[in-house]
Formats: C-alpha cells, structure tokens, sequence
C-alpha cells in the first residue's frame, strides 16, 4: 500500500481534490508533489500515474503518465481513450472520474482473462456457472438530492430482486444485495447520475445474498444503524472493512 499523500506542495482545489480523493482511496494513492504526479494502485494490480499542472483544475487537465494493469500489462492507449470519452474540460474536477474508468478498465481486463481461462476449461469438458447473486457497497462524497435518494430506494427494473440500506447525508452508502443481475443493473443506473464521488467499495458474487433486518431497500439516518440492519456478522464485518472501519 501506499503512504499517506504529502499534499503540502498542492494547493486551493488541487489540494481539496488529492484530500477528498485520500479519504476515498485510504492507502491507495500516492502524491509526489516535486514531480507533481499522483499514482493510484488498484486492488487488481493495476497503477495509474497522472501528472497534475500547476493550473489544474482551472486551466487544464490531467496529463497520463502510465497505465498498466495486472502484471504490468501497458493500457496506456486504452487508458487515454477512456480519459477521452470523459471529456474532460478546464475548471472541472475529474480526478476520481478518471480513477472510476482506470478501475473499469482493469477489472474489465481481468474478466475478459478470466473468460479466456473458462472458454479453455469448457474445452476441456469442465462446466462453470456465473454466480446467482451479488453485494454491492458504495461509498458516496454524499447523498442529499431528493431524487436520488427516491432512485436509490428504488429500481426502475425488477425492484424485487434487490434488498439492501441507503444512509443518506455525508457520506452516502448504499448496501445492494440481490439477484445479480438485477443488483448489477440497479448500480449502473446509479452510477449514470451526477455525482461528486461514486466509488465501489464492495463487488461479491456468491451464491446466496445477505440478508437486512426488512425485506426491502431501507432508508437509516446513522453508519451504525446501517450496520444493526445488516444481518449476519461476516456480513457486518465484511461491510465495516469496504468502508474503512475494520
């Protein structure tokens, strides 16, 4: 893991932005104000280097510097046509919208691997099956427009597939747990929404869902009763961990 960023040599936005961001990723970045170049480490393998202007956000944008994946794969080019697609502007913020499709990019990487690896096995005469089931934990910057908390509560498609909690204010969190399909769907319309910050902390396939005290996506006002309707304690300490506590 990385050291805590030294963001002395950052300053005004620039500065705000590398602190926010620290909170969201603890232990994943690191700030080298001298070069002015901010790497983040995904937990795949995955390292991204991004040289920050002395005028960014102002009047210019972050620079790639590298991208490489697991096992030090070079994804620069598709890093630079993920960058792109953001169309990212002077005086805006993009630093975790660049981070968000670097993640993308990796575990999508990592899948396709995978993928490979299942077409060979099928070949071979071995059978694998996608998980029924899913759990999603994501961390908002926060949750306070009336709209998107009633779209968090509630999924345009199969809405009965998914259960979780949503704790709105600063920070968000949101708890999804469900047929995955259905769970996967209601997170990407999610994502689709403006947000300041939309990380995911947690992204378990398994065979059986978690369970929560109602039978249903339930609104709480605190972290700790997020953690008192979660039921079962490999649950709750798998929750506590994505979110930094444990």
């Amino acid at each position: 893991m990385a050291d805590t960023p030294d963001l002395e040599a950052a300053g005004g936005r620039q500065e705000a932005e590398l602190a926010l961001l620290t909170a969201m990723y603890p232990g994943n970045l690191d700030w080298n104000g001298h070069r002015r170049e901010l790497t983040y480490r995904t937990e795949e393998g995955g390292v991204l280097t991004l040289r920050l202007p002395d005028d960014y956000p102002e009047k210019s944008t972050p620079q790639l510097v590298m991208a490489t994946g697991k096992n030090k794969t070079d994804l620069r080019d598709l890093a630079r046509s993920r960058m792109a697609a953001l169309r990212n502007h002077p005086d805006e913020e993009t630093l975790d919208a660049i981070i968000q499709a670097f993640d993308e990019l990796v575990k999508q990487r990592a899948q396709t691997s995978q993928e490979t690896g299942r077409s060979v096995d099928q070949l071979s005469g071995k059978t694998t099956s996608k998980p029924a089931f899913k759990t999603v934990v994501v961390w908002l910057h926060h949750l306070l427009n009336t709209n998107k908390r009633k779209l968090a509560l509630n999924p345009s498609i199969n809405s009965g597939a998914v259960k979780g909690i949503t704790k709105p204010g600063y920070p968000g969190v949101l708890v999804y747990s469900g047929n995955a399909d259905a769970v996967e769907a209601h997170v990407a319309e999610l994502r689709n929404q403006r947000w300041q910050a939309f990380q995911v902390r947690l992204d378990e396939p398994g065979q059986s869902p978690w369970n929560f005290a109602a039978d249903s996506i339930l609104e709480v006002e605190s972290m700790s009763e997020v953690t008192k309707n979660i039921v079962g304690e490999i649950n709750k300490q798998a929750f506590l961990k994505a979110i930094g506590v444990k």
